[in-house]
């Protein structure tokens, strides 16, 4: 008579568990143990990443088709080396709203978009201790960490965490702003107030990074010199700031012709005749009686919060009155 064989299989994380019976025979325990979960690899994508970034509305740009182009073709995530684009051009040409505008356009094709407020070095150290920690939080670690890492997270240490993390050989995907540098300390340039953009870059050489700024010296970089707008671009910008039509307007045309494509100063003049009843030729009259109380008086446009308009307005305008 054949032996009775019971078997009994435990399933689980912990295999804990009893068997029993009357069994004369043998008793088959088959174990399972399950395989321990790999750790999953570190996560790049940061997305889109505007924080403290102006304020812009994107139905308000116009035009630089070609500069977009240039940046589409040299900031490519694709490339295998490090690629450093440098937008240059007087106060209030729109170089920040180019910037951004580019980078809400095609942030999909970047693991992370990262805009960064480089008007001072104490300025982008701070931003680069914020930037730490949350790359440590989307990295997964816990509370308790995170608050040790507040606490005690110096400058030079977020400055050195962050350029390891852009520097990762799977991590060459993401794109860079450092928007406004306009102060460089650069060889051939001195400056007591300006420090070298480059010491936070990536250790690697690796990865698209975007520079706005007033200087035309940033000789490490590729050059996108914004020019001033044509009539018919100064037109569409009174247009869109002012909600009126300009194309029969002949004061308008005047306007647009006087402050010779400088967008600034056209979006200012916008903005202002959107909330008032002036038209065109008051606005045109009272610039030429007294342009720099005109533009104490305008209101601020949002892209400008973070700075003082008045003296941006001041340094385009006499642009236009030179």
């Amino acid at each position: 008579m054949a032996d009775n064989i019971s078997s009994a299989t435990f399933v689980g994380d912990r295999n804990q568990g009893f068997q029993l019976g009357n069994n004369a025979g043998q008793v088959q325990v088959d174990y399972h143990i399950a395989a321990p979960v790999p750790p999953l690899p570190p996560s790049y994508q940061l997305g889109l990443n505007l924080e403290n970034a102006p304020q812009i509305d994107e139905q308000l740009f116009i035009g630089r088709e070609d500069e977009l182009a240039y940046l589409h073709e040299w900031l490519s995530p694709s490339s295998q080396r490090q690629n450093v684009v440098a937008i240059s051009g007087l106060g209030g040409m729109g170089k920040t709203q180019l910037g951004l505008h580019f980078a809400r356009q095609h942030y999909q094709r970047y693991s992370a978009v990262i805009w960064l407020n480089a008007s001072s070095e104490v300025t982008l150290k701070a931003v680069y201790i914020s930037l730490a920690q949350r790359i440590r939080r989307h990295n997964r670690q816990c509370e308790a960490e995170q608050s040790e890492l507040t606490e005690q997270l110096k400058e030079e240490q977020a400055v050195q965490l962050v350029r390891q993390w852009l520097s990762q050989a799977e991590n060459k995907t993401w794109l860079l702003i450092f928007d406004n540098y306009d102060d460089p300390r650069l060889p051939g340039i001195r400056s007591s107030t300006g420090y070298d953009i480059r010491t936070f870059f990536p250790y690697s050489t690796q990865g698209p990074i975007l520079i706005t700024t007033r200087s035309s010296r940033t000789t490490f970089a590729k050059p996108v010199r914004l020019n001033k707008f044509d009539l018919n671009q100064s037109l569409a910008v009174l247009t869109r700031r002012s909600g009126r039509q300009t194309q029969e307007d002949v004061d308008a045309k005047k306007l647009a012709e006087r402050f010779d494509g400088l967008p600034l100063a056209l979006a200012t003049a916008g903005n202002y005749i959107s909330q008032t009843a002036d038209s065109f030729g008051d606005y045109l009259h009272m610039y030429e009686q007294s342009w720099e109380e005109l533009a104490k008086n305008s209101d601020n446009l949002k892209e400008y919060d973070d700075r003082t308009l008045y003296s941006t307005w001041n340094l385009s305008l006499k642009q236009v009155s030179a």
